[in-house]
């Protein structure tokens, strides 16, 4: 898409596994991002691949940014990979109902959608991430993901959008916060310059 000027113009989905403690059994986490704040909007925890578990998932985030009922050109372009859960002739169908305009990244190019990727390496780099879940407890891996979708969005300032928390970058507070600090960072710079002036007047000064 054109350059982004807000949220819910774009956002970006994908699936990762996740190991538990039993052998060949796995969690799925299935995740949609704006990919101009860096949110998570929504995501969901499933025990499978399957275009149902994506179906929910856009549903939930569609939900959540109350993007019901908006005309077409209000609603996001959603980029995805060529999974057959993104290419299911139903998952297909509900972005054409919703008005989501739905975008295809390349065969083997992975960095057409990096965001999500960064996310997911993030997840799982972070220092509490346990490496594995118990797949008997459904209620543990939600409690866990719970707790980092709190952290990542309304706790962790994010690089890539000037040090921001994705949730304040999303309700377009951003730009005021960034003007404040760089407004006490140059107070502070002409404090220290009026402080070591006066030392060297009073001959205090190194």
């Amino acid at each position: 898409p054109d350059e982004l000027t807000g949220p819910n113009q774009c956002w970006c989905w994908d699936i990762s596994y996740i190991k538990t403690d039993v052998k060949r059994k796995l969690w799925y986490l299935y995740v949609v991002l704006d990919e101009w704040s860096r949110k998570i909007l929504a995501w969901i925890i499933s025990r499978s691949l399957c275009h149902e578990a994506a179906i929910r998932l856009i549903d939930k985030a569609v939900i959540s940014e109350n993007l019901i009922g908006k005309v077409d050109d209000k609603c996001p372009v959603v980029i995805n990979d060529r999974g057959s859960q993104m290419r299911a002739k139903e998952f297909k169908q509900m972005c054409l109902d919703i008005g989501l305009d739905q975008q295809f990244s390349r065969p083997k190019t992975p960095n057409d959608n990096p965001f999500i990727e960064s996310l997911f390496g993030t997840i799982k780099t972070a220092p509490q991430y346990p490496g594995w879940f118990p797949w008997f407890d459904p209620d543990h891996v939600y409690d866990y993901f719970n707790k980092f979708d709190d952290w990542y969005n309304n706790e962790h300032y994010h690089s890539r959008i000037g040090y921001v928390t994705p949730v304040q970058k999303h309700m377009g507070q951003a730009e005021a916060i960034i003007a404040e600090r760089k407004r006490q960072l140059t107070n502070q710079k002409e404090i220290r310059k009026l402080y070591w002036s006066s030392r060297m007047l009073t001959g205090d000064g190194p």
